[in-house]
């Protein structure tokens, strides 16, 4: 059996021998080409092409040794673990929520969804709502339940989710489609009486047109409403943001402290390419195209990138952890009152300029 085995291995290695000899350039540069979008998730520097392709030709390294080692590299572990979005986001603190409340409405019991039915209580029901990028509908289920809308139609470049939406929306008069905000190419004009964005429009990589977009479906004098992500693109923050951060977290227990990079390196984003793409741009964006007649700032630029993936130790219901929590919040408040920090989170209230 011991020498079956040797006997395989060597064939192996033989195999991959001859593989790599019997290549011509050409094949061998796709091949590390392939290694490198499969595992880094985009295209390789000429330097490390070249070199990888020479490790190769000269016998150096083996196809499956380079392989190898981009699979194993930092930046494809930083790629495999990253995911911006978190089964434990800020927003599952009651805390937080409460503090979110507070600034979008003057009340920490009022979620600014709720504030609707009495700020815009002559607007309602609205006849036609248009929800943008919809995911698996929550929203416009919720908005149907407390009667803001008669109609929804709802869209989403992602079957899937429209898939799921449809499921949870029997018998509600919601009409699913598949379409991108970057066009809305397939939405008639002034059809809408309210359209709700949450949180998309800064994963729009057209952010100036999906914006124009949204202004040209509404009817005249239609509200838009909107909670968005308006800080730093791909959440690449100052170093002087990053100290401020740092120096509030700094104050926390260890415990309490995030094991993550509070600036993530460009490389995560390349697993979710238009997460945050053009998020500085959504508010520039919103005031061209529409006349506000609402908005609060949210804050954010202290709390948010701590508590990202770090809500865990912060339970609702430990003394101490509501303590810290509460400090890291009048934090962010001190920080984004005294402009040391920009604004990440955006509620809004808009109808189109004329």
């Amino acid at each position: 059996m011991f020498y079956l085995v040797l006997i395989e291995q060597f064939i192996i290695n033989d195999v991959l021998y001859v593989e790599s000899n019997v290549m011509n350039k050409h094949d061998l540069e796709q091949k590390v080409s392939d290694f490198y979008e499969e595992f880094l998730l985009r295209k390789p520097d000429k330097t490390g092409l070249y070199y990888f392709v020479s490790m190769i030709e000269t016998g150096e390294s083996t196809i499956d040794d380079v392989k190898k080692l981009l699979s194993e590299s930092s930046e494809a572990q930083a790629i495999k673990n990253y995911s911006h979005y978190s089964d434990k986001y800020w927003n599952d603190l009651q805390t937080v929520v409460k503090y979110k409340n507070k600034l979008s409405t003057d009340n920490e019991n009022t979620h600014w969804l709720i504030d609707i039915l009495t700020r815009y209580k002559e607007y309602l029901p609205f006849e036609n709502i248009l929800i943008v990028g919809c995911g698996n509908g929550w929203l416009e289920r919720q908005l149907y339940e407390m009667k803001i809308g008669l109609h929804f139609d709802a869209f989403d470049i992602s079957q899937k989710y429209i898939d799921e939406a449809q499921k949870l929306s029997k018998n509600m008069p919601i009409d699913y489609f598949i379409e991108d905000i970057n066009t809305m190419s397939n939405i008639e004009n002034k059809k809408y009486d309210a359209v709700f964005n949450f949180a998309i429009l800064h994963h729009a990589t057209e952010i100036e047109n999906a914006t124009k977009r949204i202004s040209e479906v509404l009817k005249p004098g239609g509200l838009i409403f909107n909670e968005e992500y308006v800080g730093p693109a791909q959440n690449q923050y100052s170093d002087e943001h990053l100290k401020n951060m740092l120096d509030v977290m700094s104050d926390l227990p260890s415990k309490y402290r995030s094991k993550h990079m509070l600036r993530p390196p460009l490389a995560n984003f390349r697993i979710e390419p238009t997460e945050a793409i053009h998020s500085d741009l959504v508010r520039p964006m919103f005031e061209k195209y529409f006349d506000i007649i609402y908005e609060r700032d949210m804050n954010g630029g202290i709390a948010y990138q701590i508590l990202w993936n770090n809500i865990e130790n912060f339970c609702d219901d430990d003394p101490e952890a509501i303590k810290w929590l509460d400090y890291l919040l009048e934090k962010d408040f001190e920080f984004s009152e005294n402009g040391k920090v920009p604004i990440l989170f955006w509620n809004s209230v808009g109808t189109p300029k004329i």
